[in-house]
């Protein structure tokens, strides 16, 4: 009996390792579940760009572009200096607002084909927004082109007031307003007149020069100082020009004549008038590397949103 008894072997359990074998790799899908976490998908960065790209960049470059439709109207209705139409400038102020709708029109029609043609709207953007700095440049006198033909610059100023038939048409035309006049009826009683306060085609034209060191009666009668010599020669300057003139010796009490020969009343003249070409200027340089700076980040962002898509 005790030899026909078989004994059966007993497997231990294998508990032990079939829960070291599975907790492995739950370990290891823990760890990349909560690595891929700390990590924003690809998908979240793709629709935060396109809301940085097609919302808060598009709405500010649109914003910044009817700027240049303001602008535009504001010149297009603006009334012009006197005289200034004998140098055609009224002419050259409608063409400048033109050139700013044009701006206007092609930065919107960009923003609108971004998707469809990013880098031929870059370009387009681009070349004419170089332009127009490089005319902003022009007008404020930072970059100053030795070019007679570019409207509305110092160099062009400055030529055309040095023109003896030019600058007749002119001085008649400032005599014909009564600029002077207007500062006898209102000529102050307090000496020596505040010369800055007065328009620099006032202190130019109906005065003659400070340095002459003439007394006077009014305004628009002074006299040389008897103790004093003969009036020595001015020396002017204007831009990169610098010249003696004796504006002294041009003056006279003459209503018809005062300093309208003077090259004081010619530089005030054109400082009258070129007041309003610095301040587009201006304009010009501050919008054109606003839209610059903002079409390229739109352009970025696009590309961005089409590689990661």
């Amino acid at each position: 009996m005790a030899d026909n008894v078989q004994v059966v072997p007993v497997e231990e359990p294998a508990t032990a390792t079939a829960t070291t074998t599975t907790t492995e790799p739950e370990a290891k899908s823990s760890d990349k579940m909560e690595s891929q976490n700390d990590k924003p998908p690809v998908g979240t960065l793709v629709a935060i760009v396109n809301v940085f790209a097609a919302g808060i960049l598009s709405i500010f470059t649109f914003v910044l572009s009817l700027t240049l439709l303001g602008y535009a109207v504001w010149l297009l209705f603006m009334r012009s200096y006197d005289c200034e139409e004998i140098l055609g400038l009224p002419r050259v102020q409608t063409l400048a607002s033109v050139g700013l709708l044009a701006v206007f029109v092609v930065s919107n029609a960009a923003l609108f084909l971004r998707r469809k043609f990013p880098m031929p709207a870059l370009v387009v953007m681009v070349v004419i927004l170089l332009l127009t700095l490089f005319i902003g440049l022009e007008y404020a006198g930072v970059n100053e082109m030795q070019n007679r033909r570019f409207p509305a610059t110092k160099t062009w100023f400055r030529l055309k007031v040095m023109d003896d038939v030019n600058w007749n048409n002119i001085k008649s035309c400032v005599y014909d307003k009564g600029s002077c006049n207007e500062l006898v009826y209102e000529s102050p009683t307090d000496k020596p007149y505040n010369r800055r306060k007065m328009p620099p085609i006032k202190n130019g034209c109906c005065m003659p020069p400070e340095t002459c060191n003439m007394d006077s009666l009014n305004a628009t009668f002074w006299y040389r100082r008897k103790d004093e010599g003969p009036p020595l020669e001015t020396e002017v300057m204007y831009g990169s020009m610098v010249g003696r003139v004796s504006d002294c010796e041009l003056w006279r009490n003459d209503w018809s004549v005062l300093c309208y020969d003077c090259r004081s009343c010619k530089f005030g003249f054109v400082r009258s008038v070129r007041r309003k070409w610095w301040q587009l200027g201006i304009f010009l340089i501050v919008i054109s590397i606003l839209l610059l700076i903002s079409h390229l980040l739109i352009f970025l962002a696009t590309f961005w949103e089409r590689f990661n898509g």
